[in-house]
């Protein structure tokens, strides 16, 4: 049985607390990742979704991955789960984007900030070129013809942000890389991890996507990887003036066919909702409860408990 300490909430006023996920919780050997293979589909921690999406006929995914792998000197696909920097920001764990994907956060929260990086993949091959990709600065393609940029090469990821009712979208833009400036030597790629400010849009941002832009464009697109790295995200929940502190069990997590809830000594409703907040289920929890699981789609669920007393607790399961 996996036990999991939760905050149980009062709200009683509007106010905040900082979260930050830093991706330790995920367990990892040294120098390795989890791209979603497993088939778990997204990444969850506490209140905030990473999306993933892996396909096992091609061995593929998109979205988020989980990495502590530290190479940051050997070029290629081999290495797309590099940090460039040698590791995350403030501890081993990090994420790698690519190419397409959401961070979403439930519950009322907002994602306030975060940082990013470059991943070895993506750096080294703008820094030397390779069979896809030209090497930045240079007037040429990878194919060693004129591209007409005259070396005034970037990388760049649009941050886009919307607010819980998609009524509310703002964005910024982040360089991965820039070789455009007047004097070469102001030219960079992004080596080290760097702090992306959420709160300075005009949005509450409930979920971010990500949208590449480089100056190295084929005939199938952007020919740059579409990689870079993640950490600390930072998001602040609602929080009322009383804070009770009860035990919430959750097991098998993953679920196959029955879902177990468990909080001794406490009775209430317990609320069953997909990410986006439909209601699959309500029903009057006392102690325990059973959940048939096999009618749910695969997926991630959100389970809310709200004891006699008002106070909320709420955990996560996957399908």
């Amino acid at each position: 049985m996996k036990k999991i300490n939760f905050l149980a909430v009062c709200f009683l006023v509007n106010l905040s607390y900082g979260q930050l996920v830093d991706f330790e919780s995920h367990p990892l050997a040294v120098e390795s990742f989890d791209n979603g293979a497993s088939g778990n589909g997204d990444f969850i921690f506490d209140y905030l979704t990473f999306s993933n999406s892996y396909d096992a006929t091609w061995g593929s995914w998109n979205g988020f991955s989980i990495s502590n792998v530290t190479d940051n000197s050997t070029a290629g696909f081999g290495n797309q789960y590099g940090s460039f920097t040698g590791g995350g920001n403030s501890s081993t764990n990090f994420a790698v984007f690519y190419p397409n994907g959401t961070i979403s956060v439930n519950g009322g929260g907002v994602i306030e900030s975060f940082y990013i990086s470059n991943t070895s993949y993506s750096a080294i091959a703008m820094r030397d070129g390779d069979s896809f990709s030209k090497q930045f600065g240079s007037p040429n393609d990878a194919s060693g013809t004129p591209d007409g940029t005259n070396g005034e090469d970037y990388f760049r990821v649009w941050v886009i942000v919307e607010n819980d009712t998609q009524t509310a979208k703002d964005s910024l833009e982040f360089y991965l890389a820039d070789y455009r400036f007047a004097d070469p030597n102001d030219d960079y790629i992004v080596n080290g991890w760097e702090y992306i400010d959420i709160t300075s849009l005009n949005v509450a941002a409930s979920s971010i996507s990500f949208r590449f832009e480089s100056s190295d464009v084929g005939q199938w697109g952007i020919n740059t990887p579409q990689y870079f790295a993640i950490d600390d995200v930072k998001y602040a929940m609602p929080l009322g003036v009383e804070l009770i502190e009860f035990d919430l069990f959750v097991y098998p997590n993953p679920v196959v066919d029955v879902f177990n809830v468990a909080a001794p000594g406490i009775s209430g409703e317990l609320t069953l909702t997909d990410l986006s907040g439909n209601v699959i289920d309500t029903m009057i929890f006392n102690n325990t409860y059973s959940f048939d699981a096999m009618q749910l789609a695969k997926g991630a669920y959100i389970v809310q408990l709200i004891d006699s007393d008002g106070n909320i607790a709420r955990s996560t399961f996957i399908k």
